[in-house]
Formats: C-alpha cells, structure tokens, sequence
C-alpha cells in the first residue's frame, strides 16, 4: 500500500475515533444537546423489561411526556439488583425477580445546566419478571402514571429518548 492511501486510511480512521471518543454530545433530559462542562460524574443506572401478555410496562416520568422503562440511578453501595428491586417498589409497587445477567448496555452524556449537574451514565437494561400483582397508587414523584402497552404498537420514538435505541433493538426481535 502506498503513502496516500496508507494516509487517506488513516484520516478515515481519525475522523472515526474523533466523532466517537471526542465529540461525544451531552444531552438534557430532552434529548436537546447542552453545553459541555468542565467536570462531570460517573451515574450507572439499571432499567427493568417487564412483559406480560405481549405488553410492556412503562411509567410516564413528570419530566418528560415520553414512555420510560422503570428504573433509575444507582445508589452508592447497591448492587445492580437491589437497584432495580428497589427502584420498582418505589416506582410500581411491584416486586420482581431480576434476571441475573442483563440484556442490553448502553452509556451517554447527560446533563442539566439548570441545575449545574452533568453525568457520564451508563446505562443497564435487565428482564424482570413480577413476583406480586399489587400496583402503587402513590406513584414516586417521578412517575406520572403506569402504563402496559402493547409491544406491536410501539414505535421508538414514543420513548425518552435515552431508551430509544435499546427499544428499537428489542422491537426488532
């Protein structure tokens, strides 16, 4: 191979590695893009699939008008599981057992200038299935309300937007 496609092959590979590892976008709870700060901190954050009947179970977060999975962030000193147990009592009621390996792994940039907060989040998707019927009447204050939507009418863009492409991918299947 000769020097100018020895170094157009290189350029290519530059551009790549520039996009994918430098200019990495943080985005707000909107999928909007923000500023880039200066400091930001590592959130990992676990979802549960819960599918019943061909439906799947969201919540509607109050910060958005989109469908998200229930879930959130880590505390310091959980385990992925006892994250997402805990997070679907205090979103759902519901109890579940959660599959001991997850199903989907996914990171971002995201941030709130409001509020001056900016995180690196990884995100973990696990299958879940309910162990109690019982359902929360007074939802977390994050959580609008609980709905089961049937998995065929689903379409990618009715979901938060840092769900979208893991929903796209189980869609798929």
């Amino acid at each position: 191979m000769s020097g100018p496609a020895q170094l157009q092959i290189f350029r290519k590979v530059f551009i790549y590695l520039k996009k994918f590892l430098f200019d990495m976008d943080f985005q707000d709870v909107k999928g909007r893009k923000v500023k880039s700060p200066k400091k930001y901190s590592w959130r990992p954050a676990v979802y549960g699939v819960l599918i019943e009947n061909n439906k799947l179970l969201f919540i509607q977060p109050d910060w958005d008008g989109k469908y998200c999975l229930p879930g959130g962030s880590m505390d310091l000193g959980e385990s992925p599981v006892e994250s997402l147990n805990r997070e679907f009592i205090e979103e759902t009621g519901y109890r579940v057992k959660v599959s001991p390996q997850p199903i989907y792994v996914d990171s971002l940039l995201f941030g709130d200038p409001g509020e001056g907060k900016f995180f690196q989040r990884i995100n973990v998707y696990y299958e879940v299935k309910r162990t109690s019927k019982k359902q929360k009447t007074d939802l977390d204050k994050e959580a609008k309300e609980l709905i089961w939507k049937n998995i065929r009418g689903l379409k990618s863009n009715d979901f938060t937007y840092f769900q979208r492409n893991f929903l796209k991918t189980i869609l798929r299947k």
